[in-house]
């Protein structure tokens, strides 16, 4: 047995240094990869705080509700789910982070059968992250859905009367 085969020790420095900078490099494309949405929407909470005197009049002067349409299709269970569809559009100069619009149907004496809140922009409960509504930013419009499973039988089968209850700006 030869002396310098004895002495060999095993490598670790140069290892220890090349697994750090694995992980580092690993960790680096994790983050860079997560998708844009999750990056861009802020946190919001699962309940907006009643509108504020500001948040109100930006509101009522920025916020833009689109025409309202109405669809019925049975589902797979043969169920018939009501959509609307409808748009928001920002026409002031602030980024709006969480919409909440509610929507009332009415009866044919006009009292209330059904209020139901949605989350038109922002984070809403429940919602899986990967698909987050991105703020919405000055002049921009963007759709939205609802569907209901179940609308009472006194509807007046008119569109629902929608309003601006819920908004956080930036």
């Amino acid at each position: 047995m030869n002396q310098a085969e004895g002495n060999r020790s095993f490598p670790i420095l140069p290892l220890a240094v090349a697994a750090v900078l694995g992980i580092v490099l690993l960790l680096g494309i994790l983050w860079l990869g997560r998708p844009e949405a999750e990056r861009a929407a802020p946190r919001v909470p699962a309940k907006l705080p009643p509108l504020t005197d500001e948040a109100a009049r930006y509101a009522e002067k920025n916020i833009v509700l689109g025409p309202v349409a109405i669809s019925r299709w049975l589902n797979f269970l043969g169920q018939e789910v009501t959509y609307v569809d409808g748009s928001v559009q920002n026409t002031g100069p602030r980024r709006v982070v969480a919409l909440e619009l509610t929507l009332e149907f009415h009866d044919l004496f006009g009292q209330v059968v059904l209020r139901e809140t949605v989350r038109a922009v922002g984070e809403a409960p429940g919602k899986p992250r990967a698909r987050l509504s991105p703020p919405l930013l000055p002049n921009e419009t963007r759709p939205y859905r609802v569907p209901f499973e179940h609308i009472p039988a006194e509807w007046n089968r008119g569109a629902p009367h929608i309003r601006v209850t819920g908004l956080l700006l930036q």
